[in-house]
């Protein structure tokens, strides 16, 4: 039994070494017609790199004869049956350019496409190979817009799309993630604008509202008021623009926080007109003395009736008394 294993194996490996040499013969011989045999039907037999070989010798003797144009194909063909799909992407495409007037260049131009598609990588990934794609179909389409494959090219645009359109949303979440607030505004907004049909665009709305809130509420008291103000912008557009609000408590919440927080710097920038107005007077000039000591004064009754309990109520009172000292002695 093993004698006989045993010869078997010796006459397989016997019949693949000849098979072996029989093939490197036909890649050095000089009969390209041997050749272009040999490489059909190691294509039919699907051994697409040995093909590979030999379709490429026939395509470089026989350029421009309808042996070169099948060889050329095919060489696009192997490519991407071995999954080489940059490989194939290249044949197919310059199929088109070699060879214009071929019943073979619609196919060719779409599967330049779909390798393309093969090669696009996930979302979180560069999508330089997607917009290729997304190219790709489209100058397919303006040339054959009657082919029976513009459906399919519009159904895979559509995915194509939708791609780019979820990268674009990792980015948002991911600014939002890392608290990089103006950042994920930006990007929110920008989301916002190039995709106001998006499944996503609630959560986008959100995140543009949530971090506007964090970034008004962590900023400088110079820039508080204009970015409480513009977080409370994005509020309103959310609440009018969505009806049934996924995030209706936390929008509340930011709401009422953004009301407390205005009225505390309004009640600070007040308090610093007052110390502003004061400042002023340290003039040469009397009038100019004269005007912001009145001033002072009125921006101090207008702060007293509308901050009655003020932490800056006393502070701001010194301040009335002084001007009214030193109005007195002009």
């Amino acid at each position: 039994m093993m004698k006989m294993k045993f010869i078997f194996f010796v006459s397989f490996l016997a019949l693949l070494l000849a098979s072996c040499s029989d093939y490197q013969k036909v890649v050095k011989s000089d009969n390209y017609e041997e050749k272009a045999d040999v490489a059909d039907r190691l294509y039919d037999k699907g051994s697409y790199e040995k093909a590979v070989t030999l379709y490429e010798q026939v395509y470089q003797r026989f350029p421009q004869t309808g042996r070169g144009q099948l060889a050329y194909y095919r060489l696009a063909k192997s490519y991407y049956a071995m999954e080489d799909y940059y490989m194939a992407g290249y044949y197919f495409n310059n199929f088109s350019k070699r060879y214009p007037s071929s019943d073979k260049v619609e196919e060719c131009l779409f599967m330049t496409a779909i390798c393309s598609v093969k090669s696009s990588p996930e979302p979180s990934l560069d999508q330089e190979e997607t917009y290729l794609a997304l190219n790709d179909f489209q100058l397919f389409v303006q040339r054959f817009p009657n082919s029976d494959l513009v459906d399919s090219c519009n159904r895979v645009m559509d995915r194509l799309r939708f791609k780019l359109e979820t990268k674009d949303y990792k980015s948002v979440q991911l600014y939002d993630k890392m608290e990089q607030y103006r950042a994920a505004v930006v990007a929110a907004k920008t989301f916002l604008e190039e995709y106001p049909q998006s499944s996503y665009k609630e959560d986008v709305a959100f995140i543009a509202l949530d971090n506007a809130y964090n970034l008004g509420m962590k900023s400088v008291f110079s820039k508080q008021k204009k970015r409480l103000e513009d977080a409370l912008s994005l509020h309103q557009k959310y609440v009018s623009v969505f009806d049934k609000r996924s995030y209706q408590n936390q929008a509340t919440k930011i709401y009422e926080s953004i009301g407390e927080e205005l009225s505390r710097v309004d009640e600070r920038y007040d308090y610093n007109e007052i110390v502003n107005a004061y400042e002023s007077s340290r003039s040469s000039s009397t009038e100019k003395k004269t005007t912001y000591l009145k001033e002072t004064l009125k921006r101090y009754d207008n702060f007293a009736k509308k901050y009655p309990e003020s932490e800056y109520l006393n502070k701001a009172k010194n301040l009335k008394e002084k001007a009214e000292e030193e109005l007195i002695n002009i």
